[in-house]
């Protein structure tokens, strides 16, 4: 009897065990946690407010799939940082205490410092019996870009639901819907209220695949309602990017973009990659001394050829085109000739300095890559090997704006996404060197280091007497200094 009895209690826990890892995830931990510390100098391009600068930052981003199966898991991506060495949460005695007093009111446990920040969060699942998959949740969304490392319009995190839809070998579609912002804050005591606290935007992809090539057109529609600017929201409406120069905060926006991404190796050893994007913003209520149409419209267009018939290195010569304004912004219906865009685009750069590319958390400029209105002329040598384990990679840009210089005189210099040393009219040009090492140490550990250069030539009379420059000082001689960058890069990648 004991013995029956004790083969049904070991019967009893062995089913236990098993409907125990039935409902079980795997959990399977991926990452990037970098240490740069960086030099620069003049990165505003004006010796009278820039000094030499010497910074260590930290950044954490750790991200966990919980994988129930091959068809079903969840997703979690954190980040902590990016902060100065001795700043915030990397200050002496920030790991004891979580103090917001000064200096900085930076303490280990504020938001945005010693928080950890939500970078992604969705579930990953196909449908049954198909293979249809579906992403809802925070996640990272970016439109269809062949070159520059990501697209223009919209490359980031939102709260989406979006939807993979493979009809054969040769055809995948890609829809969504997202809500870019909603000004309506839960739990928050300012109430708002108006014609339209939130701010949508839907989306359309084909890729398309056959023989050697690569087409992808996307369609994507956004609205924003007129008090989605409200207490609680964020700066998306008035930001530099979707709005035009004559808006304001309470004027709601619509939008559309349409563009394609398009890539050939069918002429091996050749790579031919190409984009154009079109965008037009209008605003549903004018406001104030705003009666005019106001909106604004733009496209780019861009193409690049590698040869990838050597062995030691990748030759890339490359064009990229972006309309600017024509000087009658400020006149008539008010329209910008700039492509609007959504948010800040993370990974859209030409080059590793001027518009924020490469490998450093922030060894670049700031927001170039927001600021629409130049074209650029570029060869680059990609993935230089010469020794074992070390790579290099070298860029030579020429940027020339496509804004006219009297979109400055008309607005006196205080339009919105015309700072000086971003913003690029017709006399201004720069030419940008920039040396990029890697040494992968383990096969998950590299060192890196970008070596920086830009040669700055703006019209000093047209940006001195617009005075667009938060805090412009000083004379003309001040004005279109040379800038300099040396990062060094520790890079761990699990």
């Amino acid at each position: 009897m004991n013995k029956k009895f004790a083969l049904l209690l070991a019967l009893l826990a062995s089913l236990a065990i098993g409907a125990g890892s039935a409902a079980a995830a795997d959990i399977k931990a991926t990452g990037t946690w970098s240490i740069d510390a960086y030099m620069g100098q003049n990165w505003d391009f004006n010796k009278q407010t820039e000094d030499k600068t010497f910074e260590v930052e930290q950044r954490m981003r750790t991200a966990l799939q919980f994988i129930a199966n091959e068809n079903l898991k969840a997703v979690l991506e954190t980040q902590i940082g990016t902060n100065n060495w001795g700043n915030g949460l990397y200050s002496i005695g920030a790991g004891r205490s979580a103090s917001t007093a000064n200096p900085n009111n930076t303490g280990a446990n504020q938001a945005g410092y010693g928080n950890i920040m939500l970078r992604k969060g969705y579930l990953d699942f196909n449908w049954p019996g198909t293979k249809f998959n579906f992403k809802v949740g925070f996640q990272p969304i970016s439109l269809p870009a062949a070159m520059g490392g990501g697209s223009a319009i919209l490359d980031d995190q939102l709260a989406a639901a979006v939807a993979t839809i493979p009809v054969n070998d040769m055809l995948t579609f890609v829809t969504g819907y997202g809500r870019l912002m909603e000004s309506q804050t839960f739990g928050s005591g300012t109430s708002v209220s108006g014609h339209g606290t939130a701010a949508d935007a839907a989306l359309l992809i084909a890729d398309v695949k056959a023989g050697g090539f690569q087409v992808t057109p996307f369609f994507m529609y956004a609205n924003a309602g007129r008090d989605v600017a409200g207490a609680n929201a964020n700066s998306l409406v008035a930001s530099s990017g979707f709005a035009g120069p004559n808006s304001s905060l309470k004027e709601g926006t619509r939008a559309y973009w349409g563009g394609v991404a398009f890539n050939m190796t069918a002429l091996d050893p050749f790579k031919v990659m190409a984009d154009f994007n079109y965008g037009k913003a209008t605003y549903n209520n004018q406001a104030g001394t705003n009666a005019a149409d106001g909106g604004r419209s733009g496209y780019l267009f861009d193409i690049g050829v590698d040869y990838t018939g050597l062995s030691m290195v990748t030759p890339e010569l490359f064009f990229v085109y972006t309309s600017g304004e024509d000087g009658n912004s400020t006149k008539g219906s008010g329209k910008s000739e700039r492509m609007p865009i959504v948010a800040t685009p993370q990974n859209f750069a030409f080059g590793s300095f001027w518009m924020q590319g490469g490998d450093s958390i922030n060894a670049s400029m700031n927001s170039s890559n927001t600021t629409m209105g130049f074209w650029a002329l570029g060869l680059s040598f990609k993935d230089i090997k010469l020794i074992d384990k070390l790579s290099h990679t070298v860029h030579f840009i020429y940027f020339k704006g496509t804004n006219d210089e009297d979109y400055l005189k008309e607005t006196g210099g205080s339009v919105r996404g015309a700072a000086y040393g971003q913003f690029l009219t017709k006399k201004d040009s720069l030419f940008e060197v920039d040396v990029n090492s890697k040494y992968q140490v383990y096969d998950q550990l590299a060192l890196m280091l970008e070596l920086g250069y830009i040669n700055a030539n703006f019209d000093k009379d047209v940006w001195y007497n617009a005075r667009v420059a938060t805090g412009l000082a000083g004379t003309r001689s001040d004005l279109s200094k040379d800038a300099y960058k040396a990062a060094l890069i520790l890079q761990y990648s699990f």
